[in-house]
């Protein structure tokens, strides 16, 4: 039956009245609801006793309790709400029924109970998250307030500073400003942890805010951390100024005895980092009138000030100083002067504090190792270096990858310690520490010089198999080392692995490839690596190109040299100067100097310039064709175009002269060569006593062999085999045999040659005996020698003077 309408709000009211008992009857109804034991029931009875209070009666009967629920209570309340609040309630509503009875009051007056608990404390962070979640800030921070629980203030603020959202730190300070208006600030740790945070984050006006806002506030008076705080925030952006303010409000309010020496430490690094080393000083006579004890800290920073600006002699004194006031200099102290001494490159003042260190029975920290590791490296005292690296490494002591890899570059500049170098290396790798590039790159070089391309081989296999990366100019300089050594299986080995491992290859990769084929007489190897280049779309260069040249050149196959020329040219590439110089030169050595002048034509119409070494090549050209007066031409024409002739140039002239027995034009070009100051050394000398004792003139040539040692030009091994052949041929064979002890005694060893040369000359005049009584000739005898000695001692002396008479 429907009821009539002039009674509905007759109806509203009767029901509103009885739900709306009062607070503390309602309070007893919840408190023995809570109480008794969990069940179906009680569940039941708990959710009509709520809905009949509704979310105001529910935080009017607990604000009504004469003290907060006990935890257990509260726990079982919250976790009846949470699970009957509507499902559809979500942040973006306003109304207060669509979050169920779970309000921000009724949040607020549960947090006291739970917080006061351990084992409820997590559904107090929980329940704090929820209410800044589902409301503003503003509400939330008034319906702690309201609930005047400093530990749920504290909750507040600390759950803002350690959301992960953008801006919780300024959330944390608007919270703080907003509990502390209403008279709810909270303790005075949580205010300390907010202006760290504050500090840390270079927000200094905020954090002054909140230090403002807790020295007006009645409920919380900030205390010795609070202005080391601000200290620490104020000197971190430069405001020493600022900072001596606060200090001087800490020592008014007659907190420096519990702030202790840091605030004044604080200013003093500051005052020291920024050039004010003297007002250090006398803040810590300041600081000793407050009677506030220096710290190891305290002189520690005033050391480092010292340091920091150079004022080195001062040092001593303050540590003098320190050990008067019983503070006892520690490793940190020690460690900062022996970093400020190898800054500044005193090493063997950072050495001698480290001895110092090791007298006043002071351990030794791995930092001190690494520094003075360092600094030993710098004196070039690489025994030492190496000794407490070793020491580093026996006692497992963390060092740092910058000492390898000094360590392991002074004993590559300074002693070539290859066994250390590579034992180091070895070790960083082992560790999974990558060595410094340029270093690598250096130890592959150094490897590779001394024969030791194996274990060249093997570190740069051992950082592919510990996943280091390998640097492209480390795997270049393997490559070209093995190419040196013309061990072009295993370079090629290494360029396989290269590839199969995905590690990065260039084009100076290949053109070591390729010169390293070309240099072996393997140019069909070196077309197909630039086949191969062009495939990994690595164009081939002009080095390219010109390392191909000169191998078809060198072996005379000057058909296809000009035919890769044209390709050359086809491609894009521009010929220089060097490609048209190989050409030139590989034409005048296979003596086809009208081709070779064609091409220097060509060259010049290029708009490029012939230099020495193409001009040196003519030479050479006419040289070989017999034409001396042509040559004689290019010297004229390089001089009349500006370019100055080397000794090669003349050297080379001489020898063509000589060659076609213009021994006295030859001679005129020395002593022009020796007027005009042009050193043309032991190869000069050697040409001129080859020419003279080919046209038979001992004499002359033995002058020349007496001056050029007189002008400290050690002859070589040329020089004296020269000089040997013509004795030998001349029958002057004891004097070849004292020219032979005389190399060997200079310390040069006789190649077959050499050997080669005595014996035939002995076996002539059969001087055989003395031919085998030779040092050491009877290790060298080669097959034609040992002919030579056959056939003198079968041919019957008849034979030998017919011979000798035709």
């Amino acid at each position: 039956m429907k009821r009539p309408p002039h009674l509905l709000p007759l109806l509203r009211r009767r029901r509103h009245l009885s739900s709306s008992s009062s607070g503390a009857a309602a309070a007893a109804e919840i408190v023995g609801a809570l109480t008794g034991a969990p069940s179906r029931d009680t569940s039941r009875n708990l959710d009509c006793l709520l809905r009949r209070l509704g979310d105001r009666g529910l935080a009017s009967a607990l604000s009504s309790l004469p003290s907060p629920l006990p935890a257990a209570s509260a726990l079982r309340l919250l976790h009846h709400l949470i699970s009957n609040a509507p499902a559809s309630a979500s942040a973006s509503t306003s109304s207060r029924h669509e979050h169920g009875l779970l309000s921000p009051r009724v949040s607020a007056l549960l947090l006291p109970s739970l917080v006061a608990d351990r084992s409820t404390f997590p559904s107090a962070r929980r329940l704090i998250k929820r209410l800044i979640h589902l409301h503003s800030l503003h509400t939330a921070a008034a319906a702690v307030s309201d609930a005047s629980s400093t530990p749920s203030s504290d909750l507040l603020i600390n759950t803002c500073l350690t959301s992960p959202a953008r801006g919780s730190l300024r959330r944390a300070a608007d919270a703080f400003h907003m509990l502390s208006s209403r008279g709810a600030s909270p303790s005075i740790r949580t205010c300390n942890t907010l202006l760290e945070a504050l500090a840390c984050a270079g927000q200094v006006d905020a954090a002054c805010k909140v230090f403002d806002e807790m020295r007006n506030c009645q409920n919380v008076t900030p205390d010795g951390y609070s202005y080391t705080s601000m200290v620490k925030a104020l000197c971190r952006e430069g405001k020493v100024d600022e900072g001596f303010k606060i200090l001087a409000e800490l020592v008014h309010a007659g907190l420096q005895q519990c702030a202790g020496a840091v605030p004044y430490n604080v200013l003093m690094d500051a005052l020291c980092k920024s050039g004010r080393v003297d007002e250090a000083f006398r803040l810590k006579e300041r600081m000793e009138e407050s009677r506030v004890t220096p710290s190891v800290v305290t002189f520690g920073i005033l050391i480092n000030g010292l340091a920091r600006s150079e004022r080195f002699g001062e040092v001593g004194a303050l540590l003098r100083k320190m050990e008067a006031s019983g503070i006892i200099p520690n490793e940190i102290i020690y460690n900062q002067l022996i970093d400020w001494h190898c800054r500044k490159g005193h090493f063997s003042e950072a050495i001698r504090l480290s001895d110092e260190m090791v007298s006043k029975q002071l351990k030794s920290t791995a930092v001190t190792y690494n520094l003075i590791a360092r600094a030993l490296c710098k004196e070039g005292d690489m025994e030492r270096a190496e000794r407490i690296l070793e020491q580093m490494l026996s006692t497992r002591m963390e060092i740092h990858f910058g000492l390898f890899n000094s360590v392991v570059a002074g004993l590559l500049q300074r002693t070539g310690k290859l066994d250390s170098i590579v034992r180091l290396i070895s070790e960083m790798i082992t560790r999974g520490v990558r060595p410094n590039d340029a270093l690598l790159t250096a130890c592959m070089e150094q490897l590779c010089k001394g024969g030791r391309h194996q274990e060249a081989v093997g570190i740069w296999l051992k950082m592919l198999e510990k996943g280091l990366c390998v640097n492209i100019a480390t795997s270049n300089a393997l490559i070209h080392g093995l190419c040196e050594r013309k061990d072009m299986n295993a370079a090629a080995e290494v360029l396989r692995t290269m590839v199969n491992k995905g590690v990065e290859l260039d084009r100076i990769t290949y053109n070591i490839m390729i010169l390293g084929c070309c240099k072996d007489d393997k140019i069909e190897e070196a077309i197909k690596l630039r086949d191969d280049m062009i495939r990994r779309r690595l164009m081939p260069d002009i080095f390219t190109f010109n390392t191909i040249l000169h191998a078809y050149c060198n072996l005379g196959k000057m058909e296809e040299a000009i035919q890769l020329l044209d390709q050359m040219k086809v491609e894009g590439l521009q010929p220089d100067v060097v490609s048209y110089g190989t050409i030139i030169d590989g034409y005048c050595k296979a003596k086809d100097i009208q081709k070779a002048n064609e091409y220097l034509a060509d060259l010049m119409t290029c708009g490029l310039k012939p230099n020495v070494v193409i001009y040196n090549a003519l030479i050479g050209g006419y040289g070989r064709n017999g034409n001396i007066s042509g040559a004689v031409d290019v010297l004229d024409t390089m001089k009349s175009n500006g370019i100055r002739p080397t000794h090669v140039t003349y050297c080379s002239l001489m020898h063509w002269m000589c060659h076609a027995g213009l021994v006295d034009e030859a001679k005129t070009m020395f002593e022009q060569c020796r007027e005009n100051s042009i050193e043309l050394g032991v190869i000069g000398y050697t040409i001129m006593i080859h020419g003279f004792c080919k046209i038979g003139k001992m004499d002359e040539a033995v002058t020349y062999f007496e001056k050029m040692q007189s002008r400290g030009i050690p002859p070589n091994k040329l020089t004296y085999t020269t000089l040997m052949y013509a004795y030998c041929k001349s029958g002057y064979n004891e004097e070849a045999s004292k020219l032979f002890d005389e190399m060997v005694n200079s310390g040069i060893v006789p190649d077959n040659v050499s050997y080669n040369t005595l014996v035939t000359g002995f076996s002539q005049a059969d001087s055989l005996d003395k031919a085998v009584e030779l040092p050491a000739i009877s290790s060298v005898l080669t097959q034609s020698m040992y002919n030579v000695l056959v056939n003198s001692t079968t041919t019957p002396r008849c034979q030998k003077e017919a011979a000798s008479s035709e």
